[in-house]
């Protein structure tokens, strides 16, 4: 069936649920993201009708008859041969759908109606599916072959001739495979066993494979602001314990930003891995998971105005945290005691100590047998050695030369001032010089970032130079890294750093900017660059306490290739958005509206990719909100002539009618009644403005 002879009818401010996806991407260092998993066609009529069913399957909201005859007209009108009926927990209760499909039934005879509670969504990742899996699935088979998935990524480069004669390429190459496959269980893992939405909706989470001299040897294909950072959390557990002291069951527990952490809900256990023997480390498993809370003077342990790193939570600094398996009892209770969801935590960790010995039974096979252990050994470093040379392919096929970016914060949450951030870029041969000199001193508000962050934006950086290499960090050898002591990105004790995010992201949208100068690279307009990170936390009428966290996308940049990418998690960013049933399901929030946000990408030969719009109700209680953004006063660039994306804004309007307009760093108390509206910034233009094609819009 084509999309022309489809329509979708769910619920008001829900008509983009399935354009939106979940904003992650699964081909992490094109040029072009694209958003994972989504439709390649959509139906051309979308259609919202009032109505609402809770996370309880109660009805919150009446259907209006009148408005459904409406909808029906419209749909007949539209010569629509088959329609999607697809509502907010439909699968709770389906008498919402129930209804809307017999009054299409009646008004358009032989009109062919599938609902969404009929459908099993498939869920891949183990995860219960949510609003956009089940109505992505009835879609998907009402239109049939047509929905096809869109044709695979090209296959790897070859290796290069330099790998060492004792380790063949198909050797080498089926370890690294091996080993992508086992990181990415892990993730699934992390995933499905987390007790906290950010980690288990979001992603937010990470899981990634060292040697014993704490070089990345493999990492999962999900979030890249975690994964670069675990290096430096991997190099300072390694700097306080001896690898050669290690024991089975061993666990190593930390988050401090100045011992090789991010910020304070990011913990990071890392674990070794013995061969059968158990009488020597072979690997290092390392998983990052940002934890719901871990105490501070905000709920959610992210306070957009913190002055201090003793505002923000718990510091935890690399410590012994399991023996034999077991985490450390007096650490247990220290770490619940200092967190307001002391259950979400302790299941989290536990997710964590789950997904490394994950690890530890599926890299057995690699150790076992006579000679087994040192043959894993020449091919991990062939592995590395293959990723340095097409890294280093890469740089000597471009121009020498030297680039500078210079590029600005919103402010830290606590200043006014806008916070410039510089990038320099020197490329000589096959080698290059990234440095940091010309940004901002450290700010008193949380905009810091510790050197771990600055690894993530490296070497999301480095592998964007070669994607086809083995996913490790073999393509660092290449590349020197310059963070000047006391700035924003390598701040000193006791600096807040919670709110790091905008700056790692405004770091490796510098560093894309300034490779993009040189005239081998793809020209490429600027990302929105905004992962915004809502956190709210309160309590109901009855008492009864709440608390999640989500993170919403922004636009992606224009490019030579072709337009950007609306509502998608670029650059270091990778996280999902979290659907709207799970919010609705553990807060008392109502989402009324879930949008793209039109006309926000900058215009262009090649159209920036569009924000996103999100409108939210407190129902009952209260709550405080803590908003973390970016773009609100600067906007993303566009290239070639194309112009900026549109900035970002946030607001909230409370139930007596007073507006409220937030900046980029923002904490308030809501009160029952009290609506807050988040809209993200689009990404830059590409080519004249003038040479735009007309556009002919989207479906309502």
């Amino acid at each position: 069936m084509q999309a022309e002879a489809l329509a979708l009818v769910t619920n008001r401010g829900m008509a983009d649920v399935l354009l939106l996806g979940r904003q992650n991407r699964r081909e992490l260092y094109r040029a072009q993201p694209r958003l994972d998993g989504v439709l390649p066609v959509l139906p051309a009529l979308r259609l919202e009708a009032a109505g609402r069913i809770d996370a309880q399957g109660r009805e919150a909201e009446p259907l209006d008859e009148a408005e459904l005859q409406g909808l029906a007209e419209r749909i007949a009108a539209a010569g629509v041969r088959a329609v999607a009926v697809c509502g907010l927990f439909a699968h709770r209760n389906p008498a919402h759908e129930q209804r809307i499909a017999a009054v299409l039934a009646a008004r358009v005879p032989g009109l062919r109606l599938l609902q969404s509670h009929e459908v099993v969504a498939p869920s891949p990742d183990a995860l219960p599916p949510r609003e956009y899996e089940r109505f992505r699935a009835t879609v998907q088979q009402l239109l049939g072959d047509d929905a096809a998935a869109p044709a695979a990524a090209p296959p790897p480069a070859d290796a290069p001739a330099d790998a060492p004669a004792d380790a063949s390429a198909d050797d080498v190459a089926a370890l690294g495979q091996t080993l992508a496959e086992i990181t990415d269980r892990q993730q699934a893992l992390l995933m499905r066993e987390a007790r906290s939405s950010i980690a288990r909706e979001a992603g937010d989470c990470a899981a990634a494979l060292f040697l014993p001299d704490g070089r990345l040897l493999a990492q999962a294909r999900w979030l890249p602001l975690l994964l670069g950072s675990l290096i430096g959390a991997v190099q300072a557990v390694l700097k306080h314990f001896a690898v050669e002291r290690m024991q089975p069951g061993d666990g190593f527990l930390l988050n401090d930003p100045w011992d090789g952490g991010t910020h304070l809900p990011d913990l990071t256990l890392v674990v070794p891995l013995f061969d059968a023997g158990g009488g020597r480390v072979q690997a290092l498993a390392a998983c990052s998971l940002h934890h719901q809370d871990v105490g501070g003077i905000a709920p959610g342990s992210v306070p957009p105005d913190a002055r201090s790193i003793f505002e923000e939570g718990l510091r935890v600094p690399p410590l012994q945290s399991h023996r034999n398996g077991w985490l450390d009892p007096v650490l247990r209770a220290l770490l619940a005691a200092n967190s307001r969801t002391p259950d979400h935590l302790l299941a989290d960790l536990q997710a964590q100590w789950h997904a490394a010995a994950l690890a530890a039974a599926e890299l057995q096979p690699l150790w076992a047998g006579a000679g087994a252990v040192e043959a894993f050994a020449r091919r991990a470093q062939a592995l590395l050695a293959r990723t340095e040379a097409l890294t280093r392919q890469a740089l000597a096929a471009a121009p020498d030369g030297r680039w500078t970016v210079r590029d600005q914060l919103d402010g830290d949450g606590v200043d006014d001032r806008p916070v410039p951030l510089q990038v320099t870029l020197a490329k000589q041969g096959d080698a290059l010089t990234i440095d940091f000199d010309g940004s901002s001193a450290q700010t008193r508000g949380p905009a810091n970032a510790s050197p771990a962050c600055l690894l993530a934006a490296l070497l999301y950086f480095v592998r964007t130079l070669a994607p086809d290499a083995p996913d490790n960090g073999g393509g660092l050898a290449a590349v020197t890294l310059r963070l000047p002591e006391g700035s924003v990105v390598n701040p000193r004790f006791p600096a807040a750093v919670n709110a790091r995010t905008a700056t790692v992201k405004l770091a490796a949208n510098a560093l894309l900017a300034a490779w993009g100068q040189q005239a081998a690279a793809v020209s490429a307009a600027a990302n929105g660059g905004v992962a915004v990170v809502l956190s709210l936390g309160g309590q109901d009428d009855a008492g009864r306490a709440f608390a999640y966290t989500e993170i919403i996308a922004s636009g992606a940049g224009a490019s030579a290739l072709g337009d950007g990418e609306s509502a998608v998690s670029t650059d270091v960013g990778n996280a999902r958005n979290t659907p709207v049933e799970v919010i609705e399901a553990q807060a008392p929030v109502r989402v009324e509206a879930c949008e793209r946000r039109r006309g926000s990408g900058g215009a262009g030969r090649h159209r920036g990719g569009d924000g996103v719009r999100r409108v939210y109700r407190l129902l009952q209680g209260q709550a405080q909100l803590s908003y973390r953004g970016e773009r609100h006063r600067s906007q993303a660039a566009g290239a070639a002539g194309g112009a900026p994306g549109a900035g970002s804004a946030a607001r909230v309007l409370r139930a007596d009618g007073r507006v409220e307009t937030l900046d980029a760093r923002a904490r308030v108390l809501l009160r029952a009644g009290d609506r807050w509206i988040i809209e993200t910034a689009g990404g830059g233009g590409w080519g004249p403005v003038d040479a735009a094609p007309d556009d002919a819009g989207t479906a309502p």
